[in-house]
């Protein structure tokens, strides 16, 4: 068998078996390219400010919230960006003294006035629930994990991710002319042929979109691997070619371990002057921004910089939320080129990493993912409804289907 013909035979089946996948994951990938957007346009009632008096401090925030329901504790508070806007928080369930287990709390994101503290809205973020204020956290973990429990979903897309990428290179190899002159005959692949037939419109389609987009679609792809499967697959495997840095993946796993009787002794406060502390020693110029505190990582952090910007993301200061040790601090660009070259995969497969015209980019690409797919099982059917034709005219053109010649004859 050929290269071309097991190249062909690559690009049929892992392109059908990620099919459907890649149909979910383009459509929600372009609507999410906007999610914070139209979060707020659908959800004007959770986060339009209500009041123009003066906002809280960012602890005081955390401290009324939190007052509020004794069976939770906020773990990850963004500052105020938008004067325009109610606070947002993040909560987790505290443990039962009494039981040991975590309460039964039916939301997981609050929105507070942020003059008051005062709770105006709650939602379960993430809920497999499509009404108007969980729609946009639907998809949007729809889009990474397929709402499937544990971690099943994270590794079924880092699979789907890891033929996808494969793919994207033997479906390039497929679109080489295999014969000379080499760059005319190349040059009908880039193009769609007008006027012409549905099918070939739809082959032009496919041959053509994948082509104009293959950048970004591989790097959507290859992201997509180090974004589900960071620890399991990405990171060793780039780690074979370049040096990387311990990172806070790696500590995460190994202090989820960690058990203590004691509660936590650093609040928001004491963590905002310790990270800044730190900030100063490390040259971090950009303003403290996120608060993050799940606990159960016994760990407490304070990010500085803008969560949705541009460039390589924000900085981190991390510490034991026991003992106050630093523990991890992350300063992206600073570290080895491996180290870089981790950074950059969330800001490429969400297209912040330019802003606006990125994530337009990654939008208009997450609808060419989802035709490609369509426009792939289209060529296939209609392949494999020729090829049944074509064995049933054999079949009828075969001595043994002819009929016998009578005797009168």
């Amino acid at each position: 068998m050929s290269i071309r013909r097991i190249a062909v035979l690559m690009h049929r089946y892992v392109g059908l078996a990620m099919a459907g996948f890649l149909v979910i994951a383009g459509l929600t990938g372009s609507i999410i390219a906007f999610n914070h957007e139209l979060d707020e346009w659908l959800n004007p009632s959770l986060f339009e400010r209500r009041t123009a008096d003066v906002p809280l401090p960012p602890g005081e925030i955390i401290a009324r919230i939190e007052a509020q329901d004794p069976k939770i504790h906020v773990s990850f508070f963004e500052f105020e960006e938008e004067p325009d806007h109610n606070a947002v928080a993040f909560v987790q369930p505290r443990k039962n003294p009494e039981t040991g287990e975590a309460y039964e709390v039916g939301y997981s994101q609050i929105f507070a006035d942020p003059a008051t503290g005062e709770i105006l809205g709650k939602r379960k973020w993430g809920a497999a629930r499509i009404d108007i204020p969980h729609l946009i956290p639907f998809i949007y973990k729809l889009h990474y994990n397929l709402h499937l429990p544990g971690a099943y979903g994270l590794i079924l897309m880092g699979i789907v991710g890891i033929l996808w990428t494969i793919d994207c290179f033997v479906g390039f190899y497929l679109t080489l002319p295999q014969a000379r002159p080499f760059w005319r005959r190349w040059a009908p692949a880039w193009k769609i042929k007008h006027p012409a037939g549905p099918h070939r419109r739809n082959l032009d389609l496919h041959r053509a979109f994948s082509l104009w987009l293959w950048a970004v679609l591989f790097i959507v792809a290859l992201s997509g691997i180090a974004l589900t499967l960071p620890q399991q697959v990405f990171r060793p495997v780039l780690g074979l070619f370049v040096e990387l840095s311990p990172d806070i993946g790696d500590l995460a796993a190994e202090r989820l371990t960690i058990e203590y009787d004691t509660p936590p002794t650093m609040d928001f406060d004491t963590t905002l002057a310790a990270a800044q502390a730190v900030a100063a020693e490390r040259g971090i110029a950009e303003e403290p921004s996120m608060f993050w505190h799940p606990r159960d990582y016994a760990a407490i952090g304070i990010g500085f910089g803008d969560a949705h910007g541009t460039g390589l993301g924000s900085s981190w200061v991390f510490f034991d939320d026991r003992s106050g040790e630093t523990i991890h601090v992350h300063i992206p660009g600073t570290g080895t080129p491996g180290d870089t070259f981790m950074e950059l995969q969330f800001p490429l497969h969400s297209g912040q990493i330019v802003g606006l015209p990125g994530r337009i980019l990654i939008s208009i690409s997450g609808l060419v993912v989802a035709m490609l797919s369509v426009t792939g099982v289209i060529i296939w059917a209609r392949k494999r409804r020729s090829a049944k034709q074509a064995r049933r005219m054999r079949a009828a053109q075969s001595p043994s289907h002819r009929p016998e010649t009578s005797p009168a004859e």
